[in-house]
C-alpha cells in the first residue's frame, strides 16, 4: 500500500506511546516526533498515550508501537517502526522509486552528521543539559529516578562518540562535530530551496527524520544553542518545521497540549503515588539546603572539591544508602529518609561553623587589608619618585645618541672616499706590475697564508681588465689576471670541500662569501649539495620518500646558516634531488614491468605508478610547508617533469588493463558454469545463444548469473577511477573516466547480462509444454535487477560527482540509458514469453475436459470442483511461489497482474467452449468458485474484480428461469450489458425451451 492512496491505511495497531510534549512540540523526543511525522505523512491514524506509569519509561524505549490492545509491544524505536510499516505495505517513498539513491544518501548524511550534533547540544553541553534531563523528570516521576536516566544517557552517548571519533581529544571531537552539523543544515538548506519538502511537494521519510532533530532543536529548551541559532538563521529550515507543525501535526500538538488536564492515562498504584510523593518531599527539603555535612565520610568528601554539585550529592547519598536498588520492589523510603534527615542536621552544624570560620577571616582579612594599604601607599610613594628619575635618565640618553649618530655619519663619510682610494691605489699598483712584461708578480698570489687578500686584489683586477680594450699592451696582462683568477678559484673551491669534510662551518661561510665574487659560485654550490648527497642514497632498501625529507631537515639549518640567500640553495637542492635520485628510482620501478607487458605486469605497473605518484604528491605537500620556494607551482612541476614521460602512455595501459581484466572475469564466469566462452568477434548475440543452446542439454539455472562476477567487475572499476583521479587532470580525467565506465557497461550490462538474459529466454518451454513448465527466467530478471542497482548506485555516489557539468557526462548518461533500454526490452520478451508458456500448460489441463462433462444424463451431487480445476489451481500456485522466490517488488506486482488477466482470459474462453444443463452448470459454477479464490493470490484488485463478475455471470447457468430477470439486475450483473449476460444465458441447454431470451430483453 503507498503513502498517496486516497483511504487511509488500516492496521492492527492499538497505540503509539512516545514522550510527552513541550511547548509547541507534540513532543520533546526527535525519534517520538520522526515517528509521528511519519504517521502523519502516511496518513495513519494511531492513538497516541504519553503516561504509561512511573518507571515504564524507565524500562522500555520509546517511541513503542503496541498492539492487541496494548498487550504486544509491535517495535521500539524510529528505525523498527518504519520498518514494520514497509514490511505492512505502508511506504510513503514507493513514488520516488527513481530518487531511491538520493534519498538513502541524504539519509545517511544527516545520521552520521547532523544528529550527532543535535545529541552533543542536549546531552553533553553543560549549559543545556540539566534542562533536558529536567524535562525527562517530570515524565519519570522527577527524583531520583530521572537523574540515573540523564547520567546513564549521557555516559551512553559519550561511548559512542568515543567508539566512532577515538578519545585522544574529546573537547576537539565536539569542535569537529558542531562544525560537520553546520556543514549538513547548509547542505539541507540547498537542497530544500523554495520547495515544501526536500524532494518536491510530497513528503518522504527523509523528511520526517530531518524534521524530527529539527523541530527540538529550534522549538526546545536548547533554542539558544550555537547550532539551533544557525539553524534558526535559515528561514526555509524554520518554515519547513512550522509548516509540518501546522498542517500536519496541529491537531496533535493541541491535545498534547490539554494532556495534563484530561488524562486518559492508565491510573497508578496507590503504593506507587505514596513513595513518590514521599520521595518528592524528601527531594524538595534536601534542594533547600546550602552547605555538607563535616562528620559524614561522603559528604566531607564531596564538600572539599573544587566543584560543588548539589545534583550529585542528592544522588550519592540516595544510592549508599540503598545500594543502587532504587526501582527494586523492597525500596524501603523510610530508610531513605533518615538518611536525609541525618544529613540535613549534620549540615546544619557544618554551616554554624562555616559562619563562625567566615567571621574569624573576616577580621584577619581587614586586618591584613590595612597593612597592606599602608605598604600600597609607601609603594606608590617610591615608584613616583622612581619615574620622575627614569624620565630624566630618557631625555639625558636621547640627547647622547643623537650626538653620537651624527658623529657617526660624519665619520662615514670621511672613511668612505679613505678606503675607496686606498683600495684604487692598491689595485692601480697591482695592474701596473701586470701590465710590466718584466715582472713575475704571480709570486705574492702564492701564500697560502694570504687567500683572502688575494681573492680580493684579483677580483677587483679581473673587473678593470675587463673594461679595458683588447689591445696589445692589455692583452698579456688580461691572459696572467685570467689564469690566476682561475687558480684563486680553483683553490677557493677547493678550499671549501676541505672545510666542508672538516664541518668547520666558519671556514665554509668565509669561502662561501669569497666566492660569491667568483663565478664559480655556482659551482660551489653544486659541490656542497653533492657532497651532502654522497652516500645518502646508496642503499638499494633504503626508502626514498623517507628519506627524501630527513635530508632537508638535516641541510636545511645548514643552508641557512652558510648562505645569504638560502632560498636559491635549497630549490637547486631539490631540483638535484628529484632528477638525480627520485627519477631513477621511479624508473628502476616501473620499467621492469613495462618491459614483458602480460596483463599481470600491466596490473603492477599501473598499481605501482599509482603508489609511486600518491607517495611523491604527499611528498611535495610535506616539502611545501616547509617554504621552499616562493612559486606555489614549484614542486607540482618537478613531480610532473619525474612521472611525464609515464602519465603521457598511462591512459593506454589504464584502459586496456581494464578492458583484458574484464574479459577474465567474464571467461572464469563461463568456465566455471560448464561453458566454453565464445569468443563474440564476429557474432552477433543470437548467434552466440544458438550456439550455446546446440553446446548443451543443460536448462537455464541460476548459476549462470553471477553476483561475484558483478562485484568483481565494479571492484575493478573503482581501482581504476582512483588511479584515474590521481594521475589524470582536467579533461583527460574526465575522458578517462567515461571509458571505464563505458568498459563496465558494456563488460556487465552487454556481455554478461544481455547474454545471459538471451540464454534464459531461447531456454523457455514453447506456448503449449506438455509438462508443468519450471521458468527459471524469472531468476534472471532478479539478477538483472540486483546488477542494474549495483551499476546505478555506483553511478550516482562515485562517478557523476566527478563528471559534473561535463561533456562527458551527457554521454555516459545516453549510453547507460541506451544499455538498461535493451535489458528491460528483453525482459519485456521474456516475461510475455513465459506467460505464454505457464498459460499454454493450464489451457492443455483445461482440454481434457469435454462436452459431456457439463450435460450428465443424470442429476448429480456436486459438493467440490473438478479434478480438472484441482490440477489447474495447484500449477497457478506452483508458478505464484516461484514468482514470489525470484521476483520482487514493482516487477513482481506487474507479472501477477498480466498473469491474473491472462489467466481470467483463459477460463472465461474455456467456459464458451461447453454448453451446460443444471448439473453441468454447478459443476462449471463449482470450479469457477475455486478459481476465484485463487485470483486472490494475484494481489489485483481488476483480476479479483473481473473474477467475481466471472462467477456472477456463470452463477445464471444454474439460476431457476423465474429468478433470471430478478438476478441480472443485482450486484455484478446490473453493470454489465443485456449482450454480455444474453451470451452466458445462451448457453444454457433450456435456453430455448425456457424461452430466457424474453425474460432478459424484456423490460420490467
Amino acid at each position: 500500500m503507498s503513502s498517496s492512496s486516497t483511504t487511509e491505511p488500516k492496521l492492527a495497531f492499538t497505540s503509539l506511546c512516545i514522550w510527552p510534549a513541550y511547548g509547541a512540540l507534540p513532543s520533546f523526543d526527535p525519534e517520538c516526533l520522526s515517528v509521528l511525522a511519519h504517521f502523519a505523512f502516511s496518513r495513519l491514524n494511531v492513538p497516541i498515550k504519553t503516561n504509561l506509569g512511573r518507571l515504564m519509561f524507565y524500562k522500555e524505549r520509546l517511541p513503542l508501537l503496541l498492539s492487541d490492545n496494548d498487550n504486544i509491544h509491535l517495535a521500539a524505536g524510529y528505525e523498527a517502526i518504519v520498518e514494520l510499516c514497509k514490511r505492512s505495505h505502508i511506504d510513503i517513498d514507493e513514488q520516488f522509486h527513481a530518487n531511491i539513491a538520493d534519498l538513502l544518501a541524504l539519509n545517511a548524511l544527516v545520521k552520521s552528521a547532523f544528529v550527532p550534533a543535535v545529541l552533543d547540544t542536549f546531552w553533553l553541553d553543560d549549559t543545556y543539559r540539566s534542562s533536558i534531563i529536567n524535562i525527562y523528570a517530570r515524565s519519570l516521576g522527577g527524583f531520583p529516578l530521572a537523574f540515573f536516566y540523564g547520567k546513564q544517557k549521557t555516559e551512553k552517548i559519550k561511548k559512542q562518540f568515543n567508539i566512532i571519533y577515538g578519545d585522544n581529544n574529546f573537547d576537539q571531537t565536539r569542535k569537529s562535530i558542531f562544525e560537520k552539523g553546520k556543514k549538513v543544515l547548509d547542505h539541507l538548506t540547498v537542497v530544500l530551496g523554495t520547495k515544501p519538502f526536500l524532494f518536491g511537494a510530497s513528503p518522504t521519510s527523509v523528511d520526517a527524520f530531518v524534521f524530527g532533530y529539527l523541530a527540538p532543536l529550534i522549538h526546545g529548551p536548547a533554542s539558544n544553542s550555537a547550532l539551533a541559532r544557525y539553524a534558526s538563521s535559515r528561514k526555509n529550515l524554520r518554515d519547513f518545521v512550522d509548516r509540518i507543525l501546522t498542517v500536519y501535526l496541529g491537531d496533535l500538538a493541541k491535545e498534547s497540549a490539554t494532556a495534563d488536564s484530561v488524562s486518559t492515562t492508565i491510573p497508578t498504584r496507590p503504593n506507587e503515588d505514596r513513595l513518590r510523593d514521599k520521595v518528592a518531599v524528601i527531594a524538595v527539603g534536601i534542594l533547600t539546603m546550602c552547605a555538607y555535612a563535616y562528620l559524614s565520610g561522603l559528604v566531607r568528601i564531596e564538600i572539599n572539591q573544587t566543584v560543588f554539585d548539589v545534583d550529585n550529592l542528592i544522588e550519592n547519598i540516595a544510592y549508599k544508602s540503598t545500594d543502587g536498588n532504587v526501582v527494586n520492589e523492597n525500596f524501603d523510603p523510610n530508610l531513605l529518609e533518615s538518611k536525609f534527615r541525618q544529613a540535613m542536621s549534620i549540615l546544619q552544624d557544618y554551616q554554624v561553623q562555616t559562619e563562625q570560620n567566615i567571621k574569624h577571616l573576616e577580621e584577619a582579612c581587614e586586618k591584613e587589608r590595612n597593612t597592606w594599604a599602608n605598604s600600597v601607599a609607601q609603594l606608590e610613594e617610591l615608584y613616583q619618585s622612581t619615574y620622575t628619575g627614569q624620565q630624566e635618565l630618557e631625555m639625558r640618553i636621547s640627547v647622547i645618541s643623537t650626538k653620537v649618530i651624527q658623529i657617526g655619519h660624519q665619520l662615514e663619510s670621511k672613511s668612505n672616499p679613505r678606503q675607496q682610494l686606498i683600495d684604487a691605489r692598491t689595485t692601480a699598483k697591482y695592474l701596473e706590475r701586470f701590465l710590466d712584461a718584466n715582472d713575475d708578480v704571480s709570486l705574492m698570489f702564492q701564500d697560502a697564508s694570504k687567500l683572502e687578500q688575494a681573492a680580493h686584489i684579483i677580483h677587483q683586477l679581473y673587473n678593470v681588465l675587463q673594461e679595458l680594450p683588447d689591445e696589445p699592451k692589455f692583452i698579456e696582462a688580461k691572459t696572467k689576471v685570467k689564469e690566476r683568477y682561475l687558480a684563486i678559484e680553483d683553490e677557493l673551491l677547493l678550499e671549501f670541500s676541505r672545510a666542508q669534510v672538516r664541518n668547520d662551518k666558519k671556514a665554509m661561510k668565509k669561502y662561501i662569501k669569497l666566492l660569491s665574487k667568483f663565478k664559480g659560485h655556482n659551482d660551489c654550490i653544486q659541490n656542497f649539495i653533492t657532497d651532502c648527497l654522497k652516500g645518502y642514497f646508496d642503499n638499494p632498501n633504503i626508502d626514498i620518500f623517507y628519506s627524501i625529507p630527513q635530508l632537508f631537515t638535516k641541510v636545511s639549518e645548514l643552508i641557512n646558516e652558510l648562505f645569504d640567500q638560502p632560498e636559491k640553495v635549497i630549490e637547486r637542492l631539490i631540483i638535484t634531488v628529484y632528477t638525480e635520485k627520485l627519477a631513477p628510482y621511479v624508473r628502476d620501478q616501473l620499467d621492469a614491468y613495462v618491459r614483458n607487458p602480460d596483463l599481470d605486469n600491466m596490473e603492477k605497473y599501473l598499481q605501482t605508478l599509482y603508489t609511486l605518484s600518491k607517495k611523491a604528491t604527499k611528498l611535495s605537500n610535506d616539502l611545501q610547508t616547509q617554504k621552499i620556494s616562493d612559486d606555489p607551482a614549484f614542486l607540482h612541476k618537478l613531480n610532473q617533469h619525474v612521472f611525464k614521460s609515464y602519465l603521457k602512455t598511462y591512459s593506454k595501459y589504464e584502459i586496456n588493463c581494464l578492458e583484458e581484466k574484464f574479459q577474465v572475469h567474464l571467461e572464469r564466469v563461463e568456465s566455471t558454469g560448464g561453458q566454453r566462452r565464445i569468443k563474440p568477434t564476429g557474432l552477433s548475440i543470437t548467434d552466440i545463444i544458438q550456439q550455446r543452446l546446440l553446446n548443451t542439454t543443460d536448462q537455464v539455472d541460476e548459476s549462470r548469473f553471477s553476483p561475484d562476477l558483478a562485484a568483481a567487475l565494479l571492484n575493478d572499476c573503482k581501482t581504476a577511477m582512483n588511479r584515474i583521479t590521481t594521475l589524470s587532470e582536467g579533461p583527460e580525467a574526465s575522458e578517462n573516466i567515461l571509458q571505464c565506465f563505458l568498459r563496465l557497461l558494456n563488460a556487465l550490462g552487454t556481455q554478461h547480462i544481455e547474454t545471459e538474459l538471451q540464454y534464459s529466454l531461447q531456454a523457455i518451454p514453447g506456448p503449449e509444454p506438455k509438462q508443468e513448465p519450471d521458468i527459471r527466467f524469472f531468476h534472471a530478471i532478479l539478477q538483472t535487477n540486483n546488477s542494474i542497482q549495483l551499476i546505478e548506485r555506483y553511478f550516482v555516489m562515485d562517478i557523476a560527482p566527478l563528471l559534473l557539468g561535463t561533456q562527458q557526462q551527457a554521454i555516459l548518461l545516453q549510453t547507460k540509458e541506451k544499455v538498461f533500454g535493451q535489458l528491460e526490452e528483453l525482459i519485456n520478451i521474456g516475461v510475455d514469453k513465459a506467460l505464454l508458456c505457464m498459460i499454454g500448460y493450464v489451457r492443455n489441463i483445461l482440454n481434457e475436459q469435454k462436452r459431456s462433462d457439463f450435460k450428465p444424463e443424470s442429476d448429480l451431487f456436486i459438493s467440490e470442483c473438478s479434478p480438472i480445476c484441482k490440477r489447474v489451481v495447484r500449477s497457478i500456485d506452483n508458478q505464484i511461489v516461484r514468482l514470489d522466490q525470484t521476483v520482487d517488488g514493482k516487477n513482481l506486482t506487474s507479472i501477477l497482474n498480466e498473469f491474473g488477466l491472462r489467466f481470467h482470459r483463459l477460463i472465461t474462453d474455456h467456459v464458451f467452449k461447453f454448453e451446460y444443463n443444471i448439473s453441468g452448470g454447478l459443476m462449471m459454477l463449482q470450479d469457477i468458485s475455486e478459481y476465484k479464490k485463487c485470483s486472490k493470490k494475484f494481489r489485483s484488485s481488476t483480476v479479483e474484480q473481473l473474477f467475481s463478475i466471472l462467477h456472477a455471470l456463470v452463477n445464471l447457468l444454474v439460476v431457476v428461469p423465474d429468478n433470471l430477470r430478478q438476478v441480472i439486475t443485482e450486484g455484478h450483473l446490473a453493470s454489465l450489458t443485456r449482450d454480455i449476460i444474453e451470451s452466458f444465458v445462451q448457453l444454457r441447454t433450456d435456453y430455448k425451451s425456457a424461452r430466457l431470451h424474453a425474460m432478459i430483453t424484456t423490460d420490467q
